[in-house]
């Protein structure tokens, strides 16, 4: 007796959304990031911000790369 294969799993990611749905904010939030900033008595302080990194996705494109926001913040 033969095993039955089993179904192979659909590829969601690759379907086409019929909805067409935007999505207002997409990101991370509280990444806490190493900051220099300007001061007029010493020059620069070093201190650690925290920040929220979103971006609009428009409804015909399915994925944001969420390590994209933080390699823009390290590049800045």
């Amino acid at each position: 007796m033969s095993t039955p294969k089993p179904n192979p799993i659909a590829d969601v990611q690759s379907s086409a959304d019929i909805r067409h749905l935007a999505i207002n904010r997409v990101g991370i939030k509280g990444i806490r990031h190493p900051v220099k900033v300007k001061d007029k008595s010493i020059g620069v302080q070093h201190t650690v911000a925290t920040i929220n990194m979103y971006v609009h996705q428009p409804h015909n494109i399915k994925c944001t790369h969420m390590s994209r926001c933080v390699e823009i913040l390290n590049e800045h």
